[in-house]
């Protein structure tokens, strides 16, 4: 336990940084301190590191935007966390000694009750108080010299803290002294649209969601079409090598659009130029041409002496912008179009049933263990069907009375990258990274916080990273630049 609690010892330093980000206020920005930047840089030299540190202030951000931490971390809330037991231990001796002949027993009862209850709440709420990280960062920069001292130097504090997660990993400690974790949760949502429709249109499948949608349960029989991951570390390695190659302008914003840097011209003479029609002028209708892309590619290059780690990072963040982008379109740049996402859908399902047609489909039994499968067993590698789907997109649709374009893009942009001598998956790594990046990015500040209550996004971790590096890179030019 000594090395997490050494590392969360250090975001309450940057607490003010993160507040000033989160409220986007851009003239705050530039005023951040060099020392904040410094710790940032030596954070960034150790990507676990800097990762758990990342994790860890979204809930610092997430205690100062939503919680009353920053009233209950303060003089005037230690003083009354710590005057609150024994006040209320006060009311029940007092209560035990006075004569209570006039009282029923029913209401003598309740009251002791009330009061050992507050008692016990008050005491606990002052264990994790004083427990907190919170109370480091206080500590640190409180004006009482021999606080500090007493508290810090001595070491009473730390000591103080190890008996309380001891405490608190015993069973006794585990049902007592229940606290929300400081971790971010380390997954990420998948959702995949050939996966998706080729369920759908299973005969057996289609009947379960008919009587899903009878029963009012049509919201719930969508969300089992998704499921999470724990975040791949390759994911992370990949994310945090590529992170610090981005340009932003002085306001913090990517000084590209999406894709156009992974697709630049010197490493792919010619290809933005070839697919500046089929790249989509709205991001959301770019994620989906390029989702189905994505899949049209991987099937067609399945046993081309492809890795599947690298087949496996592309599939993951390809299949997260699709999560995001009909779960969470807020997130995503640019006016949601769910629209285009049903639209897609359909289309994909009229496709797909060709496949099932004339066969029998899946029975009862599989369907259902599909269905309740834990969302975290579920592998990110394409069915047998789904690749046939996919092969059959790449070979038709040819018809000029075709109406769907989405489906159209993807099948040109997915010749258009095979007809290519580069590796397509490394093409495509590039790419959708780009995309989550540009995400990040655009991302409106007030969705970023939104999402800190249910345990945060890989985006929004992304975004940190972005912005706490950002203010790196302003604090070295102003100090590079002459006075």
């Amino acid at each position: 336990m000594g090395a997490p609690v050494r590392q969360v010892q250090q975001p309450p330093e940057l607490s003010q940084v993160d507040c000033v980000i989160a409220v986007d206020d851009s003239d705050s920005q530039n005023e951040v301190d060099s020392q904040d930047s410094k710790i940032i840089q030596g954070f960034s030299k150790d990507r676990q590191h800097m990762w758990r540190v990342m994790e860890m202030e979204l809930s610092l951000m997430y205690d100062i935007l939503y919680t009353k931490a920053g009233a209950v971390h303060t003089w005037v809330g230690y003083c009354i966390r710590v005057i609150s037991p024994p006040a209320i231990a006060t009311s029940l001796v007092l209560f035990q000694l006075s004569s209570k002949d006039d009282y029923s027993l029913v209401d003598v009862a309740i009251t002791y009750t009330l009061l050992g209850g507050a008692l016990f709440l008050e005491t606990k709420s002052l264990l994790v108080a004083l427990g907190s990280s919170w109370v480091f960062a206080f500590l640190c920069t409180t004006q009482w010299d021999w606080l500090r001292h007493s508290a810090l130097c001595a070491g009473r504090w730390h000591r103080l803290r190890h008996t309380l997660f001891s405490l608190r990993r015993s069973w006794p400690g585990k049902m007592i002294m229940t606290v929300s974790s400081r971790r971010w949760s380390g997954t990420m949502g998948q959702r995949n649209m050939l996966r998706s429709c080729a369920r759908q249109v299973d005969p057996m499948s289609q009947c379960l969601g008919n009587l899903s949608k009878m029963l009012s349960l049509g919201e719930w029989w969508d969300r089992r079409q998704l499921w999470t991951i724990d975040v791949p570390e390759k994911v992370k390695k990949y994310a945090w090598s590529n992170v610090t190659s981005i340009d932003m302008n002085t306001m913090g914003l990517l000084r590209t659009g999406w894709g156009k840097m992974a697709l630049d011209e010197e490493q792919y003479p010619g290809l933005l130029k070839e697919l500046n029609v089929f790249h989509g002028v709205d991001f959301h209708e770019s994620v989906i041409s390029w989702h189905i892309a994505t899949d049209l590619i991987l099937a067609a290059t399945e046993g081309h002496h492809v890795s599947d780690d690298d087949v496996e990072l592309v599939s993951v963040l390809s299949n997260y912008m699709m999560f995001l982008l009909v779960d969470y379109p807020g997130m995503l740049p640019g006016l949601p179009q769910n629209w285009l996402y049903e639209q897609t859908c359909k289309q994909l399902e009229k496709i797909s049933s060709k496949h099932v047609a004339g066969s029998r489909g899946n029975n009862i039994c599989t369907v259902l263990k599909n269905l309740f499968r834990p969302h975290h067993h579920r592998g990110w590698k394409p069915s047998e069907l789904e690749k046939e789907i996919a092969i059959d997109i790449l070979k038709e649709l040819e018809d000029p009375n075709f109406n769907n374009p989405r489906l159209s893009y993807a099948r040109t942009i997915a010749n258009t990258l095979l007809r290519r001598k580069e590796n397509k998956v490394q093409m495509l790594q590039r790419l959708w990274l780009d995309f989550l990046f540009y995400a990040a990015n655009r991302c409106n500040r007030e969705e970023h916080a939104r999402k800190l209550g249910s345990g945060g996004e890989l985006l929004t971790v992304v975004w940190l990273y972005q912005e706490h590096l950002h203010q790196v890179k302003q604090d070295r030019k102003k100090r590079q630049s002459p006075v």
